[in-house]
């Protein structure tokens, strides 16, 4: 059994801290000289709000609309923003990279171009860009972040903690710094560490599905079965089309030897997930301890195509499913 944090999870905690006070603060600097200049400075702001709202394909079309007549860091940044948000991190990598060309000093727009590829799961270019942040300002607390959730996915969580206590008192209690730190403490066994700083995450952020889902994860490790199980039906409500909360959700019913309930919550992950190799694994062990043989079999055998196959091999071993049915 294998419990799994959201494909955004690691990223989100990077990707929030201060950008609109940064986009703030560098349209703060530009005269209303002329009504084009303030027409444009009325369309970042619209684009900003729209950002800040949630709505990326807006905020993407207004800041689009600023860079037909002018290209500017200010606007190619909150455009990568935007782009993130929408889940577009190619697209974003090339605004960030067109506003660092720009602004090459940048610590802010290096930081978030390091975001940009850690969203794409370039986790080299991604320490890069936030290294280069950080040695023009060492203190930077998003690129502190940023550098250890690149370690974090490289398997280092001790290096990884190592870089948040270098973020400065001010911003240690900052939500993204307790997203990362929770997961990082989770990486490194400390389960009851990890608990008691998610729940001071989700006491800032209290509607962050991935929270909790993570959270969740966190609970089960601790045998905290019911309040898993709560966390996650937390997260489902929050964001009902994600597979992997119900995969999770699954595991604890799983673990609650509530059989019928894991299946039915797999099955929930594979309809909104149908590649979830995982989700079959699990979905057939669950069905063999239903005494559904020719399911269970199905299940793995479905599993081994998407590119697991050692539970299916365990079973063929044992001779419960047929040797080479699956091919």
């Amino acid at each position: 059994m294998k419990d799994r944090f959201s494909c955004t999870g690691m990223a989100r905690g990077i990707c929030r801290f201060g950008l609109l006070a940064v986009m703030v603060l560098a349209t703060a600097c530009v005269k209303r000289t002329a009504p084009t200049q303030m027409q444009t400075e009325d369309t970042v702001t619209q684009a900003m709000s729209a950002y800040a709202r949630g709505d990326c394909r807006e905020s993407i079309r207004l800041f689009s609309s600023v860079l037909e007549n002018q290209t500017h860091p200010v606007a190619l940044n909150g455009l990568g923003m935007a782009q993130l948000l929408c889940k577009q991190p190619q697209q974003a990598i090339d605004s960030f990279k067109k506003a660092v060309s720009l602004s090459p000093t940048s610590a802010a727009l290096h930081t978030n171009l390091g975001s940009a590829y850690f969203a794409a799961k370039d986790y080299k270019r991604a320490g890069n860009e936030f290294e280069i942040a950080l040695r023009s300002d060492p203190a930077n607390p998003e690129a502190l972040v940023g550098k250890a959730g690149v370690l974090l996915e490289q398997g280092k969580p001790d290096e990884a903690l190592k870089f948040l206590r270098m973020v400065d008192d001010k911003d240690k209690s900052a939500p993204e710094v307790l997203f990362n730190r929770a997961l990082i403490l989770y990486k490194l066994s400390l389960y009851s560490d990890a608990e008691r700083v998610m729940s001071d995450y989700l006491a800032k952020v209290p509607d962050d599905a991935e929270a909790y889902n993570a959270y969740g994860i966190i609970l089960l490790k601790l045998d905290k079965n019911q309040n898993a199980r709560a966390a996650l039906d937390k997260a489902i409500q929050l964001k009902p089309e994600d597979a992997v909360y119900y995969y999770n959700r699954g595991n604890v019913y799983r673990a609650a030897r509530k059989f019928r309930e894991a299946v039915e919550d797999y099955s929930r992950a594979i309809a909104y997930q149908p590649d979830f190799a995982e989700a079959f694994v699990n979905r057939g062990d669950m069905r063999f301890l239903l005494k559904d043989t020719k399911q269970g079999c199905a299940d793995l055998e479905r599993a081994c195509k998407l590119g697991l196959c050692d539970r299916l091999e365990s079973y063929q071993e044992l001779g419960r499913c047929a040797t080479g049915v699956w091919k």
